[in-house]
C-alpha cells in the first residue's frame, strides 16, 4: 500500500471517529480517543518518511543529479487540500477546460466529494470578505460554519437565582430549554461566462467569480435575514417576531420610538441597533422632535436618541427593528460549489456556471429583538 493510500485511509477513519465524539462517553470515549491518538501517531510517522524521501536523489547522470519527485507533492492531504495553491490552480483550470499537470490532477481528485466543484479556501475567503465589506445586515449577526443539521439550545424559561440562608438546601430549578434547528437551505445562482473571459488568467477568472458570486449572495442573505420565511432559505427576523402596529396616520412619533426601545430588556439594549430603510429614516424619523423641539436623529453621529442607526432597504418602509442582532445565527452548512455547463451556450461558445451554497439562519433569542410598523393599533 502506498503512503498516499494509507494517508487517505487514516483521514477517512478520523472523520468516522470525529462523528462518534459527540455521543461517546465513559469507556467508549476513552477507546475513541486512544484510536485517534494512534492514527495521529501513524500519520506523523508517514510524514517523517515522506520528508526523508524528499532528501533522496537518483545517481548522477553525466555528472548532474536528477531529483526524485518530492514526497510532499505526491501526498496531498485530504483535510487541507482546498487550502493549497495546487488545488486553486487545478480548480480554475478545470473551469476553463485547460489541461492540468500531474500535481493538479492529484489535487483535484484528492478533494473528497468535490469532483472539482468546491471553491478553493482562498477564493471562498475572498467571497466572504467581500460579503462582509458590502453587506448591511450580515455584518451585524452571528456567523457560524457548522456542517449538517444544527440544533442550538435556547432558554425557554429560567428560574431566578435563589437567595438562601446558611444551611438551607436549594430547590430544584424549573429551567427549561428549547432549540432552533438550522438545516441546509439551497442558495443557487447561474453565472454566465463568455468564452473570451473564460480564456483569461486564473486571477482574472477568480476575480470575476468572486465579484459576481459575492454580490448575488449578499443580496439574498441580507433579504432573508430580515424577511425570509424559513422554508426555502433562512428565517428572517420579521418572521420570528411580530412587529407592533402604531396607530398613526402614516407617521411615527417620539413616543413610538420610546415604546420600541422599552420593548427589549436592558441586557439586550447594550449592543442594540436600530435598523430601518433609508426612506423611513429620512422621511419619517428625521422629522420627529423631542419636547424641546430638537430632532431625535443626530446626522453627525448617525444615532437616534443615542442609539446606533443602520440603513437597510430590505426592511419595509415604515418598519423599524431594534435589538441585539448578534442573537441572530446565520450558519454556512457547506461552502459554495460551482458546476459548469456549456449546453445552453452551444451556439455562442459561452458557459454557464451554477453556484450552490448551503446555509440557514434563525433568531436564537426572541426577547432580544422588537419591531414597530405603521398600521392600525394592535
Amino acid at each position: 500500500m502506498t503512503f498516499q493510500m494509507r494517508m487517505k485511509e487514516i483521514q477517512t477513519k478520523k472523520n468516522e471517529l470525529r462523528s462518534k465524539l459527540d455521543s461517546a462517553s465513559g469507556e467508549e470515549l476513552e477507546k475513541v480517543i486512544k484510536e485517534i491518538e494512534s492514527l495521529d501517531s501513524e500519520q506523523k510517522d508517514i510524514e517523517k518518511r515522506c520528508k526523508a524521501l524528499d532528501m533522496l536523489t537518483t545517481k548522477p547522470i553525466n555528472g548532474r543529479a536528477v531529483e526524485k519527485p518530492r514526497a510532499a507533492d505526491m501526498i496531498l492531504k485530504e483535510e487541507n487540500i482546498r487550502d493549497t495553491k495546487e488545488y486553486r490552480s487545478a480548480y480554475f483550470k478545470h473551469l476553463a477546460d485547460v489541461p492540468l499537470n500531474e500535481i493538479e490532477k492529484r489535487a483535484l481528485t484528492t478533494a473528497a466529494e468535490s469532483g472539482g466543484v468546491t471553491v478553493p479556501t482562498t477564493t471562498m475567503n475572498k467571497i466572504l470578505e467581500k460579503i462582509e465589506n458590502t453587506s448591511v445586515v450580515y455584518n451585524l449577526v452571528q456567523v457560524t460554519n457548522f456542517t449538517g443539521n444544527v440544533s442550538i439550545p435556547i432558554e425557554n424559561s429560567t428560574a431566578d437565582v435563589e437567595r438562601l440562608g446558611e444551611g438551607v438546601d436549594a430547590t430544584d430549578a424549573g429551567d427549561t430549554l428549547d432549540e432552533i434547528k438550522l438545516g441546509a437551505k439551497k442558495y443557487i445562482k447561474l453565472i454566465k461566462l463568455t468564452c473570451e473571459l473564460e480564456a483569461q488568467s486564473i486571477d482574472a477568472l477568480e476575480n470575476y467569480i468572486v465579484s459576481k458570486l459575492s454580490k448575488k449572495l449578499v443580496q439574498a442573505i441580507d433579504y432573508d435575514i430580515i424577511n425570509g420565511a424559513g422554508t426555502k432559505g433562512a428565517k428572517g427576523i420579521l418572521s420570528a417576531i411580530t412587529a407592533a402596529d402604531v396607530a398613526t396616520s402614516g407617521t411615527i412619533t417620539y413616543d413610538d420610538i420610546c415604546d420600541l426601545i422599552a420593548m427589549i430588556p436592558a441586557v439586550a439594549r447594550k449592543n442594540a441597533t436600530l435598523l430601518m430603510s433609508t426612506n423611513t429614516l429620512w422621511k419619517k424619523i428625521k422629522q420627529i422632535k423631542d419636547e424641546n423641539k430638537r430632532p431625535i436623529f443626530d446626522a453627525d453621529s448617525n444615532k437616534v436618541m443615542g442609539r446606533e442607526v443602520v440603513e437597510c432597504d430590505d426592511v419595509p418602509d415604515g418598519t423599524i427593528i431594534y435589538g441585539d442582532f448578534s442573537e441572530y445565527v446565520f450558519n454556512w452548512n457547506k461552502g459554495a460549489e460551482i458546476t459548469k455547463s456549456t449546453e445552453a451556450g452551444f451556439k455562442s461558445g459561452d458557459s454557464f456556471f451554477r453556484v450552490l451554497a448551503l446555509a440557514d439562519g434563525d433568531l436564537a433569542d426572541l426577547g432580544a429583538m422588537a419591531a414597530i410598523k405603521i398600521g392600525e393599533a394592535a
